[in-house]
């Protein structure tokens, strides 16, 4: 199976929720019934025949069963038929947003090492978020205060993500974990703002404010 999200920032959103798709035609069937109550409208697969059959042998109508737990795990049809329309588009939302890290790394360049794009690992990524590495001891700035100072330069940024073995239900569960590449990347790591929407002179006007930043 293969999970997919449609928060709001997501590359395709539909406000809220998500998608999983598996090529597995039982598991398939399980997330079917699983994503609804666990409702089981199919009179193939009714267990208690004499409560779902009428006497002449159909189905009743208003019948279901719930073989086992579930939930709403649903998206409402409006949310559905506004991820089917930003599939659409999904294309051109790709290619802008591939559009403007390019644009990104060629500003960011002369940042470096202070400040440089965060590493990448091959494929073709749909670039849901652009990721800059800082080294805030040689900035003199804490990560607090470099946020403070672009958003009085009206631009947003934000930490992707805290490492889940800092999390407090992870501590109690494992303990305290050495995971030096979790926690240098978090020590390291800003969001700039990324959406199809921006303009270049967006993307130039937020590698400025780090520049000013810089010093450079």
């Amino acid at each position: 199976m293969a999970c997919f999200s449609f928060h709001p920032v997501k590359t395709i959103a539909a406000g809220e929720g998500g998608m999983v798709t598996t090529n597995d035609d039982a598991l398939a069937r399980a997330l079917r019934r699983d994503v609804s109550h666990g409702m089981v409208r199919d009179p193939a697969a009714f267990q208690d025949r004499e409560a779902a059959f009428a006497a002449d042998g159909a189905a009743n109508p208003w019948y279901y069963e719930m073989p086992s737990p579930g939930y709403n795990y649903r998206l409402t049809d409006i949310q559905a038929a506004l991820g089917l329309s930003q599939l659409g588009k999904l294309d051109r939302f790709v290619a802008r947003r591939a559009e403007m890290v390019a644009r990104y790394d060629e500003r960011l360049a002369s940042l470096a090492p202070l400040i440089r794009p965060a590493g990448r690992s091959g494929g073709t990524p749909a670039w849901h978020l652009y990721v800059a590495l800082l080294d805030f001891a040689a900035l003199g700035k804490d990560r607090a205060a470099v946020m403070a100072q672009l958003r009085a330069a009206g631009v947003g940024s934000q930490v992707h993500y805290i490492p889940v073995h800092h999390q407090p239900y992870y501590r109690a569960r494992y303990g305290r974990l050495d995971l030096p590449g979790g926690d240098g990347w978090y020590g390291a790591c800003l969001s700039l703002p990324l959406f199809p929407a921006m303009t270049d002179g967006d993307v130039d006007r937020v590698a400025a404010a780090l520049a000013r930043l810089a010093g450079v």
